[in-house]
């Protein structure tokens, strides 16, 4: 439920295909929620899972790089009644009723230098938005991944690729055929293709498109282009320099109206999608098209028939989990979501529940939530000053994280012995 950039919302992003990994996280995902509720009933575990998940997706209509699905909401919910059903059997079985868990004095105090630590490793980033990171053994192609899986419905007249950023007014003078609008450097790949799926140039002139490229770290791909279906989802590939669908040094492609375009570099992930550029509706079937994807070495941009219509920062500073950390987790862990929200989070919640067990618990409820809200406002506030360069993701981290610390220390209450001397009373009970 968390945007990273707002987009016309457009039920042409709902993605309704099956995968089984991702039916899995969505499941586990929700079963915290269903072993939460497992003081009610199933039937409000059920609808509380549905109604929350359904609110998410819906939401995702409006967030660029989100893909909305019903499998999701159907993964969710199983997953909350999941969660609630195991819940239940764990009471019958134990006799234990998981409503509350002890948390003793050393180990709340302890969070204090994990969040602190974890904080400062998600700070200690250069962002990197070169091209040192793509590889020379991929393939240029046209309507499809070389692996086939990936088709698109349409046609290319032609396309070409120029080893420098274009300007706005060159991209719109090249869409209006205006005379003498044409660079002077001639493109390094300038075709009018007739296959699809099938590698387009020899191992020569694709070693030489890799080498300028990577020198050059920027790029302008035009294409002119028709659509003839308004349907296609799964990222149908127009133009792709790739190996398969998870990896790919760039590619331009369709989503139902709207356009992508995906570009490696070392924060962007090997798919490119770490943020990939989605525009909004812009397609229609019987119209030729005049696309442009810009790269200037920092600043990613779509144009359509010479009109500017996505563009992304891949060189802002964003929190990111350190290489060696990152490469031991498993593939199907979201570690764009960890990097952007949850390790905030996460981080925000143990640097409250440490300063409860430092301070102690303070008996006003408004005095407690402001300790929270300040614990909170710490991460959130550290991250975004010396983490982010984008406003809006630090601002959308700082109340994240607010509201992380509030949620926390209104969840804690001092624990009571029954045998033995009373405790003090900053024993957090969570």
């Amino acid at each position: 439920m968390v945007p990273t950039g707002l987009r016309h919302p457009s039920l042409a992003y709902i993605d309704n295909t099956f995968t089984a990994d991702d039916f899995v996280s969505n499941l586990v995902l929700y079963t915290p929620l269903g072993i939460a509720l497992s003081g009610s009933s199933l039937i409000r575990a059920f609808l509380v899972g549905l109604s929350l998940s359904t609110s998410g997706e819906v939401l995702q209509l409006g967030y660029v790089n989100r893909v909305p699905s019903l499998f999701d909401i159907a993964a969710n919910t199983c997953g909350a009644v999941v969660g609630y059903l195991a819940a239940m059997f764990w009471r019958k079985a134990t006799g234990y009723n998981p409503v509350s868990l002890r948390v003793y004095r050393p180990l709340a105090l302890a969070a204090i230098p994990v969040a602190i630590f974890g904080t400062m490793m998600l700070l200690l980033h250069r962002p990197r938005s070169d091209f040192s990171n793509w590889s020379s053994t991929f393939h240029l192609a046209v309507g499809n991944e070389l692996t086939g899986d990936r088709p698109w419905a349409g046609t290319i007249s032609e396309f070409a690729i120029y080893p420098f950023a274009m300007a706005p007014s060159q991209i719109n003078a090249l869409t209006s055929r205006t005379s003498g609008s044409y660079p002077s450097e001639p493109p390094i790949v300038s075709l009018a293709p007739t296959s699809s799926g099938r590698p387009l140039l020899s191992k020569p002139e694709e070693l030489r498109l890799y080498d300028t490229l990577v020198r050059t770290n920027q790029l302008t791909l035009l294409v002119t282009m028709r659509t003839s279906n308004l349907e296609q989802s799964g990222h149908g590939q127009i133009i792709t320099y790739s190996q398969d669908r998870l990896h790919r040094n760039f590619t331009l492609g369709q989503i139902h109206n709207s356009l992508t375009f995906r570009l490696r570099t070392p924060d962007s992930g090997t798919n490119g999608n770490n943020p990939a550029l989605i525009s909004g509706p812009v397609l229609s079937l019987n119209h030729t098209f005049r696309v442009a994807a810009v790269y200037d070495g920092r600043i990613s941009k779509l144009y359509v028939d010479g009109k500017c219509v996505a563009h992304v920062d891949l060189g802002a500073k964003r929190p990111c989990l350190p290489g060696r950390i990152s490469a031991w987790l498993p593939g199907l862990v979201p570690v764009r979501e960890m990097e952007l929200g949850g390790a905030q989070i996460l981080f925000s919640f143990l640097f409250s529940l440490g300063i409860l067990a430092l301070v102690g618990i303070p008996r006003r409820p408004s005095t407690r939530l402001f300790a929270g809200a300040m614990a909170g406002a710490a991460i959130g506030g550290t991250t975004w000053v010396f983490g982010v360069s984008e406003p809006s993701l630090g601002i959308r981290i700082l109340l994240e994280c607010v509201a992380a610390g509030l949620v926390t220390v209104a969840s804690v209450e001092a624990g009571i012995r029954t045998n033995g001397p009373a405790p003090s009373p900053g024993t957090p009970d969570k």
